[in-house]
């Protein structure tokens, strides 16, 4: 059994999907996939990509991103979108909570950002302005803070296990896997980038590697006994193949 990981598929742009039609229909069938966030908005391109993805893979692990919580076809909370897309994922047998892989433990994990990710507040606010997110997504007058939301709704899933664990996030749960703001493309990135207290669910279950997307930019670092790694296929203006973006992970004899 071998374990990949990939984030941000973007196969709402044609380019995209046709990347991952690329995929073997022989060559994974005993194995896994991780894929860490930003499929699409639209259901019906979701259900299509983890419809593909499930056709290849033995497993597929999945966590939403932002994108997928966006609302400007549905017309409702983005926490109701969310229920509608784990409900798409149980009917595809698609695993969007903690359950086994051969000896690992899989270990899915809400999350969303939050400003004081920014610790030192070098972000440029001036670029967040068109951020899609404060236009797409909707949220209950009820939740103060969608990161502490999210980060609740994991604590359930915060326990030991059986077996090595790997988790798997959309957001950045340490400042530190971003570059400084003046190596970044967009500079208001640190704001709406991660949440640190997701560090802590991550070495609260004794995640050995962890999985995460949404900054586009590559990483696989070893931080305080803890592997994190992001392989992303991005926005087709990118560029990037499915050999560099489909990430071999882990590999087992069992």
């Amino acid at each position: 059994m071998r374990v990949f990981a990939i984030s941000d598929l973007h196969s709402d742009f044609a380019e995209n999907w046709k990347t991952l039609q690329q995929l073997s229909q022989q060559d994974y069938q005993n194995d896994v996939v991780l894929i860490a966030g930003d499929i699409a908005d639209n259901l019906l391109v979701i259900a299509r990509t983890l419809s593909h993805m499930r056709a290849r893979f033995s497993q597929v692990f999945y966590v939403p991103g932002n994108h997928e919580l966006w609302t400007r076809r549905e017309g409702c909370y983005s926490i109701d979108k969310l229920d509608r897309i784990l409900q798409l994922c149980d009917g595809l047998g698609v695993c969007a909570k903690p359950a086994r892989a051969g000896e690992l433990w899989v270990v899915p994990l809400l999350s969303w950002y939050e400003a004081a990710f920014d610790e030192t507040q070098s972000a440029c606010g001036e670029e967040l302005e068109g951020w899609a997110d404060n236009y797409f997504c909707k949220w209950p007058p009820w939740i103060n803070s969608v990161a502490e939301y999210f980060l609740s709704a994991n604590v359930p899933n915060i326990k030991s296990y059986d077996g090595p664990v790997i988790t798997l996030s959309h957001f950045l749960p340490r400042r530190d896997l971003l570059p400084e703001v003046a190596r970044l493309k967009f500079k208001g990135l640190p704001r709406v980038a991660g949440c640190a207290a997701l560090d802590q669910q991550i070495r609260a279950v004794d995640s050995v590697l962890h999985i995460f997307g949404h900054s586009h930019i590559r990483c696989d670092r070893l931080i305080d006994g803890v592997r994190y790694v992001q392989s992303v296929l991005g926005y087709p203006s990118e560029k990037n193949t499915l050999d560099e973006s489909l990430k071999l992970i882990w590999s087992s004899q069992t």
